[in-house]
């Protein structure tokens, strides 16, 4: 993310590991645009802050957001990206927006030109799960979202073949161990499988900024106990970034 709290640290991690596959978030759902607000008035209220995801899709769907504002905004935040000597090895998005066909169009047409996969928020079905009747209902949304994009841009930009993360499961687990992760990597497809995480050192520091402060935390705390790649190795997977893919 180009336009966050955080970015400066980020940029500076990822300069420290230069092995790192560092994609491009992009983001118009959380704080303010690169560009000038007054450039992109269909992604952003009266205060030149961008909507929530929830109005976002609803003026997406009735087609009050300009595409042209959209690659606007796409284009400056990769450009800020580039500005601090990152390349991007992908592009996927802040809460997966870019599932939405309006803005799923415009990533796939910038990242085609790149020449940069994106990533496919696939939905992840683990043995046994039976998830929450709200979320099946967002499920099968996306997935009518998922079939009409892979439809329209297959053959034309590259993908994952897969995406899961510790959601997944139905009933987050309040302590993640690698019971759990092994449930979501043999879940997964063939070929190239993403495993989403999302670790935080402390649940205090994003109080109000997200809900999923305090798994973020405890997954964060699983994945520094070095047990992911033993799994990974044990059930076949080979590591890489989107770069090296």
């Amino acid at each position: 993310m180009v336009n966050a709290p955080a970015t400066e640290d980020a940029v500076g991690k990822a300069k420290q590991y230069p092995g790192l596959g560092v994609g491009l978030h992009f983001n118009i759902t959380f704080g303010r645009p690169v560009s000038r607000p007054d450039k992109v008035r269909t992604l952003v209220d009266e205060r030149g802050h961008f909507y929530s995801r929830g109005i976002l899709a609803r003026k997406m769907l009735l087609q009050r957001v300009s595409t042209e504002e959209l690659v606007l905004e796409l284009g400056a935040q990769f450009e800020q990206m580039k500005s601090f000597g990152l390349n991007p090895t992908h592009i996927d998005s802040h809460q997966h927006v870019h599932a939405l066909p309006a803005c799923f169009d415009t990533v796939a047409a910038f990242a085609a030109s790149h020449c940069l996969p994106i990533r496919m928020p696939w939905i992840l079905l683990p043995a046994g799960v039976q998830a929450p009747a709200a979320r099946r209902v967002k499920q099968w949304t996306l997935k009518q979202l998922l079939a009409r994009n892979s439809r329209h841009w297959n053959g034309r930009v590259n993908w994952n073949t897969g995406l899961g993360s510790i959601f997944d499961l139905g009933t987050v687990p309040d302590t993640p161990n690698v019971g759990h992760y092994r449930r979501l990597l043999e879940a997964a497809p063939a070929g190239v499988f993403e495993l989403m995480v999302h670790p935080a050192r402390n649940s205090e520091e994003l109080r109000g900024l997200t809900t999923i402060g305090k798994i973020s935390e405890q997954e964060w705390r699983f994945l520094m106990t070095g047990g992911l790649p033993t799994l990974m190795s044990e059930l076949g997977f080979t590591k890489a970034n989107y770069g090296d893919i």
